[in-house]
């Protein structure tokens, strides 16, 4: 298994991530799983592993590589360095307390979103399971493709058309559930019904029995900063004018985030 990612990459380094990126997908991996995937040499992914497990961003569980708490050091750093993101925390926190709904607001990371801030409803019944697989778990930090999530169309929408066929392109446009839009035509249509109302729509594209409101959320000088959506279960979407009920206090929700952050100075790194 090898990726050509960029063309002035260093080699090594690459190979580093391409292993931890494979052993989180895998929820841990043995050497001789990782020599069999990479084709590589067992000495040359012993080094790798080695290397990575002294520096704490890998831990050995038996016969098994996992990923190490280091990453979390890093990735909790990233989250706070930013006001920005520190504010759509609070905003997060308070939309979920407000509606009673699921909240979360992500930002794009190389063509996908990543969850940055979320906010379970305290009645989900996946949101502290513990037999489901760590795959199956929904958490800050997850990736998601931009076409099949509110937030991620809110975003898709707020970036150049030659930008967005960049996406496309890299990601392409996987179907995860019978509804999620797999035709570029399509997606464009959805993106320019965004851009005319201000906000996006998911029903059931990412997950069946739910869909969200995305709402993209700008900086000072008008360039996206990352989105924030709602999930509502299906059974209460039939209600009437739920959807445009949803969105405008989503909209509110973006809209006060802007204003703090402009108020706070910015989004730049934390004093």
């Amino acid at each position: 298994m090898t990726t050509d990612r960029t063309r002035d990459g260093v080699k090594t380094t690459e190979r580093s991530f391409e292993l931890v990126e494979h052993i989180q997908r895998r929820d841990g991996a043995t050497l001789a799983e990782l020599v069999s995937e990479f084709g590589l040499a067992k000495s040359t992914v012993y080094k790798h592993l080695s290397t990575l497990e002294s520096h704490g961003y890998l831990e050995k569980e038996g016969e098994q590589y996992h990923v190490g708490l280091k990453f979390h050091h890093h990735g909790e750093y990233a989250r706070l360095r930013k006001r920005g993101y520190r504010l759509a925390g609070r905003t997060v926190r308070d939309l979920a307390e407000r509606t009673d709904e699921e909240a979360d607001f992500v930002v794009e990371n190389d063509g996908r979103t990543i969850t940055v801030y979320e906010s379970y409803h305290p009645k989900n019944s996946y949101r502290e399971d513990l037999f489901a697989t760590t795959s199956d778990l929904s958490h800050s930090g997850t990736y998601y493709h931009m076409h099949c999530t509110a937030a991620g169309k809110a975003l898709l929408a707020e970036l150049p058309d030659d930008r967005v066929e960049v996406v496309i392109e890299r990601w392409g446009l996987p179907a995860h559930t019978e509804n999620t839009i797999t035709d570029r035509t399509a997606l464009e249509d959805d993106l320019s019904l965004t851009r005319e109302r201000g906000y996006a729509v998911a029903e059931e594209e990412y997950v069946d029995g739910l869909c969200a409101v995305g709402v993209a959320v700008s900086n000072p000088d008008g360039s996206p900063l990352g989105a924030l959506g709602m999930s509502v279960p299906t059974y209460r979407r039939e209600s009437e004018g739920l959807e445009t009920e949803a969105a405008a206090v989503v909209i509110e929700a973006a809209r006060d985030l802007e204003t703090a952050i402009e108020a706070d100075g910015g989004t730049g790194p934390r004093s």
